[in-house]
């Protein structure tokens, strides 16, 4: 498949699986779920979704809930794609939650603390006093 057209294909299952998940899936598992990012492979034969459930980032039971409500809808979301693509046959659909967000607060949190000099032990870094524990 063409660079462009995939890009292309990836822009359109990110929107209409936006509209799809927030209008459709009636199940109770799916909150408010923002579609991230779209990687479509080369062959066109499956689509990754990346997913952030947001309110609930950091619970990881929530985000496996909503990944199974996700998954059960497949189905009905591979149907419409069906209907709205070009193409001889829908991706497969997987999806994945993106921690992406989660990434960078931490690391911004960790910035902080060492901007500050209060690096907590769990770095292992260094303690209060500025020395490093690895030479102690």
């Amino acid at each position: 498949m063409q660079p462009n057209r995939r890009a292309r294909m990836q822009s359109v299952i990110r929107d209409e699986l936006s509209q799809l998940i927030a209008r459709e899936v009636k199940d109770p598992r799916v909150g408010n779920v923002t579609i991230t990012g779209v990687d479509v492979t080369p062959d066109g034969g499956l689509a990754t979704i990346s997913i952030t459930v947001l309110g609930k980032a950091s619970d990881s039971k929530a985000a496996r809930d909503t990944i199974e409500g996700l998954n059960r809808a497949k189905g009905f979301m591979r149907r419409h794609l069906a209907t709205i693509l070009t193409v001889r046959q829908a991706p497969e659909l997987a999806f994945r939650i993106d921690r992406g967000l989660e990434n960078a607060l931490r690391v911004h949190e960790l910035l902080g603390q060492i901007s500050s000099g209060t690096v907590t032990a769990e770095t292992g870094n260094t303690d209060d006093t500025g020395s490093s524990e690895s030479a102690q």
